[in-house]
């Protein structure tokens, strides 16, 4: 897969590659944050059409993600979002180079990552459509349901459908991603005119980024899982924490450096431990129960500290993985953080956590 990464002039235009002359293209848009089964159906479906029809198959992945541009820029006056306030966006399911590996799996050729901007955004969607069939060969646009897109997101299915026909430069193809159909989620507070509050929802596919966030913020990973066709992970560099592991008698890998990958609730969970090489491929995977919180049990040695992720290894061998990056694949939640009195009852917690994981993975893998 060819891979480009374009950012929008000041205008909001984008120097669009040049893929191949004289052969058209099958494009697909979006954010695709953790290419879940809706997103998985859409990209599928621009690779099986591409092949029919002799063309080249596109996907086109915005980041940062929109809806954080657009909020960061509510919160700040109108100011664009800077690439360090955009790297510690907190609500990505994935970071671009997973949903880069991802997207590359499901056989798409060329991938262009396009520097969401105020200013792009600001582009009618008959613009940004016109500029794919005129740079970059567009044939056939595939979209979800309900996707929208361009200023004011107008550009829903029916007026691209009414554009393509009326037109006739390209035609759009529709996928029905909304899986097995809609759930409610929280959607903050309104005032309930008593001098207290109510809770509002919202109305939201099971199969969408939003649902995964809500489901991952309640530790639901299990049901993550079903949505993604994978397990939830984390990716990062493993550092040197408060030296821990031998006392309590497993290898823990601390993640660190730039982590990749949203993180669930507080608890435990078991899963997997896997070391990969620097190019990111798998070497060795070890069953592995998985701990984020705070650390509340040696709090008064080390004080209040900011949510950590320790993966606690299961292995007839010690291991030393320091500075290797590990990726951390989520199976399902054992319990909520808790704190014990003494370090013998927390081992004893372990060994309950880490012979539930090692069940819990075998029973994944058959």
């Amino acid at each position: 897969m060819k891979i480009y990464t374009v950012t929008p002039d000041e205008k909001g235009v984008v120097t669009w590659p040049t893929l191949r002359i004289k052969q058209r293209s099958v494009i697909t848009v979006g954010t695709f944050d953790g290419v879940h089964l809706g997103h998985r159906s859409v990209l599928k479906r621009t690779v099986d059409l591409a092949k029919s029809y002799g063309a080249l198959s596109v996907a086109i992945l915005f980041d940062p993600r929109p809806a954080l541009v657009h909020s960061y820029a509510a919160a700040h006056s109108g100011a664009e979002i800077t690439d360090d306030d955009a790297a510690l966006d907190d609500e990505v399911i994935s970071g671009v180079s997973q949903r880069t590996q991802w997207i590359e799996e499901l056989g798409i050729e060329h991938l262009i990552v396009v520097h969401y901007t105020l200013a792009f955004g600001a582009q009618s969607y008959m613009f940004f459509l016109g500029q794919l069939t005129a740079k970059l060969g567009m044939r056939t646009l595939v979209l979800g349901a309900d996707a929208r897109m361009g200023k004011g997101l107008k550009g829903d299915v029916e007026a691209i459908d009414r554009l393509a026909q009326a037109t006739r430069m390209f035609e759009l193809d529709v996928v029905d991603d909304r899986g097995p159909g809609f759930t409610h989620i929280p959607n903050g507070t309104i005032p309930d005119g008593k001098g207290g509050t109510i809770e509002v929802t919202k109305q939201v596919r099971i199969w969408s980024s939003s649902n995964i966030r809500h489901l991952l913020e309640l530790g639901d990973v299990k049901q993550v899982a079903s949505i993604l066709g994978r397990p939830h992970i984390m990716e990062g560099t493993v550092v040197h924490g408060e030296q821990r592991g031998r006392t309590l008698g497993y290898p823990t890998a601390n993640l660190g450096g730039s982590i990749e990958g949203f993180m669930p609730a507080d608890g435990v969970y078991s899963g997997w431990l896997v070391d990969c090489d620097e190019q990111g491929t798998e070497v060795h995977r070890y069953p592995s129960a998985i701990s984020i919180g705070t650390k509340e049990t040696f709090e008064d040695q080390i004080g209040k500290q900011t949510r950590l992720l320790e993966a606690n290894a299961v292995t007839d061998e010690w291991i030393d993985i320091y500075g290797h990056h590990i990726r951390v694949e989520f199976i399902d939640r054992l319990r909520g953080q808790m704190k014990f009195a003494s370090v013998d009852e927390l081992v004893g917690q372990m060994k309950k956590d880490v012979a539930a994981s090692v069940s819990q993975c075998g029973n994944a893998e058959k």
